[in-house]
């Protein structure tokens, strides 16, 4: 018999802390590079903090479409933007695309919370524009940044696009959750829902901190670059090319 929605959470808040262990350890070992490991912790710290509560029941707010589980999307609304800017930091995508990104995923959250808390028409179209906006963030993750990493060296490259699709992959299965969940079809016990939620979220930003963590090195090529990039520039930077850093 599947353990209930509590036990599940408190899996995935235990799940998450321990995933957070390795970036904070970089952070302290690197201090030069502690945006990155900052970056890395706050994922799966809040994550950690966002399953907390939902053990202990906090965060959970009726509507008329059912309960929301207020802690897990102000999980999704602060580390998914925390992912998204790792992976454009990695290939120092400008800021403009950056913002663009981060933008069109909280329209993805937002719609999210729209779909949950609502029902009928209103719930499928809120989910329609989520899946719509999402289109959208796919796009930037597949064209946008990579057009940023081809200047990058190998190394930044290949850790940029093994993490650059573990996102893909595994944010695209969200929606489809919330078609089988409770929220959508109701194919899905809530224990089973929580139980995904859980596994998703856990290779989703425990994975890819560990990737991440991983492919330390390609952190040096990017300092190096940044180092290039100073000792070499003696005029202003191109209108539109602003970098992140």
């Amino acid at each position: 018999m599947l353990a209930n929605v509590t036990v599940w959470a408190w899996i995935g808040a235990v799940g998450m802390l321990a995933g957070t262990v390795p970036s904070l350890w970089l952070w302290y070992r690197r201090p030069s590079e502690a945006r990155y490991y900052a970056t890395l912790a706050g994922v799966t710290g809040i994550a950690a903090v966002a399953y907390a509560a939902m053990g202990l029941g906090v965060g959970n707010v009726v509507t008329s479409g059912g309960t929301l589980p207020a802690a897990r999307y102000v999980d999704w609304l602060l580390t998914t933007p925390l992912l998204i800017a790792y992976l454009a930091l990695l290939v120092r995508a400008d800021r403009a695309t950056i913002a663009t990104l981060i933008a069109v995923d909280v329209v993805v959250i937002a719609g999210g919370v729209v779909a949950v808390a609502t029902i009928g028409t209103v719930s499928w179209a809120a989910f329609a524009v989520a899946s719509f906006a999402y289109l959208g963030l796919v796009y930037g993750l597949l064209v946008k940044l990579p057009r940023s990493a081809a200047a990058r060296a190998d190394r930044v490259r290949a850790v940029f696009y093994t993490l650059r699709n573990i996102t893909v992959v595994l944010w695209t299965l969200y929606p489809v959750v919330w078609l089988l969940a409770p929220t959508g079809f109701g194919l899905l016990t809530p224990a089973t829902e929580m139980l995904v939620f859980v596994y998703l979220d856990f290779v989703s930003k425990v994975g890819f901190a560990i990737v991440a963590v991983g492919g330390a090195d390609a952190i040096a090529y990017l300092e190096d670059d940044a180092a290039r990039g100073s000792e070499t520039d003696t005029g202003p930077s191109p209108a539109g090319a602003e970098s992140a850093d």
